[in-house]
């Protein structure tokens, strides 16, 4: 298996790019804008931005403005979860040991739910960027990121995220939601997984 060097990992690093939306030239330019400021700084949406992108779009901003609260919670409980089914993933010789592996795979959970409420705030739920999407798959091989452990984090991200929504939004917008989530996970599911 090819060895990248730091550097290589480092400029991977700096193309692989979730967010695609800033992108999309069909979206207009000032909500564009606004996208593009708070996936910059990797950041959820304010509750003004939120106010403003679903005047625009016509979701329901005090029911998206309220799931956002729940984020670190909705990847916490996903994490929990996951560690109770299959808690020989974070010990020695499992996909998610040591710690930092695990911790790599919650911090990315916590930025693809918080791009997929871009998608949702604009009513836009692909997502993604392709080519920063090829060089987080280049990046993830290259460290050795256990995509099938994302995976099942992804799905139960989306199916906890999806619940605690319905509880606020009407159906239309828990389907932006869920289409959002399942989109990504097709892609990081599209990464080639190599065998070490």
């Amino acid at each position: 298996m090819h060895q990248h060097s730091p550097e290589q990992i480092a400029a991977l690093a700096r193309r692989a790019q979730v967010c695609g939306l800033h992108r999309q030239e069909s979206i207009p330019s000032h909500v564009r804008q606004v996208l593009e400021e708070a996936d910059h700084t990797k950041r959820l949406l304010s509750t003004d931005e939120i106010n403003q992108l679903c005047a625009n779009s016509g979701v329901n901003a005090s029911a998206l403005n309220a799931l956002q609260q729940q984020v670190e919670h909705l990847v916490d409980a996903t994490r929990q979860e996951l560690l109770a089914e299959q808690p020989e993933l974070v010990q020695p010789g499992g996909a998610l040991h040591p710690a930092h592996r695990a911790e790599a795979c919650w911090r990315d959970c916590f930025h693809f739910l918080r791009v997929c409420l871009y998608g949702v705030a604009i009513r836009r739920p692909n997502v993604t960027d392709p080519e920063g999407m090829e060089a987080l798959g280049e990046l993830y091989r290259a460290v050795g990121v256990p995509i099938d452990a994302l995976l099942i984090a992804l799905a139960c991200l989306r199916r906890r995220a999806c619940a605690a929504y319905r509880a606020l939004a009407d159906v239309e917008d828990v389907k932006l939601l869920d289409h959002a989530i399942k989109h990504l996970e097709q892609r990081i599911g599209g990464f080639v997984i190599t065998s070490c």
